[in-house]
């Protein structure tokens, strides 16, 4: 009898194997699973990656980094099946009826301890990842099966958890299916842009109100660091904050450069100086150096009229009326700081709640745009309608005037790698095709951060840039990437809300667990 089901349990084990395809030698190249074709994210691919990527010197470059996009599916692949196996556990873990206290929507409230001690993670841990693959794998299943596929790791999975936990289920499901056809080739940063963008023009109204409760909150608060350092911190609206480092980054320009700081060293000092009195500003735009801006100066550390103060240029320190030596400063342009925001004309006028762009930033709700529009100087940029591209506006010098390269930057947004977020404002213009050879014009310009735009002239890499504005990046081993224009067109009207569904906000296990904990923002 033993040996009779020793033998059906053998012959079954050899039929399921029957049909598994041999995996290489380690001895074999990495192109023999890609010749093959290569298989979705799964225990067989890790085993045929084990066995292929044994000894890492056989393979060349171009397989070396196949290999290492593949285990990075595979590390998605058993996070999902892991965050499915959350998932029933927790509907395995219903509350105790005889017991006033329960988890997060009914869940024991002793069922994060099972998992932190298998885990050896803290309780409040375990709870936030009981949470979120409840919310997966009832709500959000389209991302849990985009990262069980290795479309998609477990950071561009929490952004989306994180973006959509004040909706309801139906407009968490909306924007879900707005920003997945991206996320894969998106970094995390530009999927979390796509989240706010999606958040606003699914629930418009909402993020009204919240805009309107978080800038309720602002404040500054000072942490302490090692090294006998502090962190000043401000929670501040973003136009706000746009303009304020924009004005400390022109007034350590203006320090020239002879001076030794860095620029991020240069615009701490000027801070300080400035909240602290030892810096006064002056307006280069203004011709009398005794009169100086009285948006930015303390009046109580440099009077205007005080006649000991005329003659005094930017850069050099000079006595005030008690007795302080003041440094006087002037901002490499003058005027206020410039702030994009990109408005869509519907929303401008009330018609609708369209989400904008803010420039250096990302997406803002409606209200904020149409009230920093309010106070602007407006500068009319004309866009497709059908690409949602900014249209041309061509030059032939190699120097592109104000006009053309306020065009260009706004078009761009960001440095156009593929993955960087830098600021437009912050990184350089360059010529995709080099001048002479290349014109200056909209279609051969592009906005780089330093790194890439020197990254784009080594040996090796490529960059060609298509009438549409797209650009494809071609790296050393021949792989291609491809970097597309910032897309101004509207969002599509959302489908109509499905009547009964109730608004339902994922919990916070941290919250629960400790209602007493302080977070501070550090």
């Amino acid at each position: 009898m033993f040996d009779t089901e020793c033998s059906e349990e053998a012959a079954q084990v050899s039929r399921s194997f029957a049909n598994v395809p041999e995996w290489p030698s380690p001895e074999d190249t990495f192109d023999a699973i890609v010749a093959a074709g290569r298989p979705g994210a799964s225990g067989w691919l890790a085993l045929e990656l084990d066995a292929a990527t044994g000894d890492a010197a056989l393979l060349d470059d171009r397989s070396l980094v196949d290999a290492i996009a593949d285990l990075d599916r595979i590390t998605s692949w058993a996070a999902a099946r892991q965050t499915r196996l959350l998932g029933e556990f927790a509907r395995r873990r219903p509350a105790d009826p005889r017991d006033a206290t329960t988890g997060p929507e009914g869940m024991s409230r002793w069922a994060p301890d099972e998992i932190a001690l298998a885990l050896s993670v803290s309780r409040s841990t375990a709870g936030a990842r009981i949470a979120q693959a409840r919310r997966l794998t009832e709500t959000l299943t389209a991302t849990l099966a985009a990262h069980e596929s290795g479309e998609i790791d477990g950071s561009r999975v929490r952004a989306i958890c994180d973006a959509t936990h004040t909706l309801s289920e139906d407009d968490a499901i909306r924007v879900q299916d707005r920003v997945l056809p991206n996320a894969a080739r998106q970094s995390r940063a530009q999927l979390v842009a796509a989240l706010r963008r999606a958040v606003i023009a699914v629930d418009p109204e909402g993020a009204n109100d919240r805009h309107a409760r978080a800038r309720r909150d602002r404040r500054v608060m000072v942490g302490a660091e090692d090294e006998g350092m502090a962190s000043l911190w401000a929670l501040l609206a973003a136009p706000d904050a746009l303009a304020a480092h924009q004005w400390l980054t022109r007034l350590a320009r203006g320090l020239g450069s002879d001076d030794p700081r860095g620029m991020d060293a240069r615009r701490a000092d000027l801070l300080v100086g400035l909240l602290t009195g030892q810096v006064a500003v002056t307006d280069p735009a203004v011709t009398d150096p005794a009169v100086t801006d009285p948006a930015v100066t303390d009046p109580t550390v440099t009077d205007p009229g005080d006649e000991s103060a005329e003659g005094a240029r930017p850069g050099e320190a000079e006595e005030s009326g008690n007795g302080r030596s003041v440094l006087r400063v002037a901002p490499v342009n003058p005027g206020k700081p410039l702030v994009h925001v990109v408005i869509p004309y519907s929303t401008l006028t009330g018609a609708d709640d369209q989400p904008c762009e803010l420039a250096g930033f990302g997406p803002v709700p409606a209200d904020l745009a149409r009230e920093i529009a309010a106070d602007a100087v407006w500068k009319r940029l004309v866009t497709d309608p059908l690409s949602g591209a900014l249209l041309d506006h061509g030059r032939t010098t190699y120097r592109p005037p104000a006009a053309l390269t306020d065009f260009v930057r706004a078009r761009d947004v960001h440095c156009r790698s593929p993955l960087c977020r830098r600021r437009a404002l912050d990184s350089e213009l360059d010529h995709t095709v080099p001048y002479p050879h290349g014109p200056t014009a909209e279609h051969n310009l592009t906005h780089g951060c330093t790194v890439h735009h020197h990254e784009k002239h080594s040996p090796g890499w490529s960059v060609v840039q298509y009438p549409d504005g797209t650009l494809e990046w071609t790296t050393p081993t021949g792989h291609t990437y491809v970097s597309e224009p910032f897309d101004y067109r509207p969002e599509p009207d959302p489908p109509p809300r499905r009547p009964g569904r109730r608004r339902r906000l994922l919990l916070d296990w941290t919250s629960i667990a400790d209602p007493a904990a302080d977070t501070p923002p550090f």
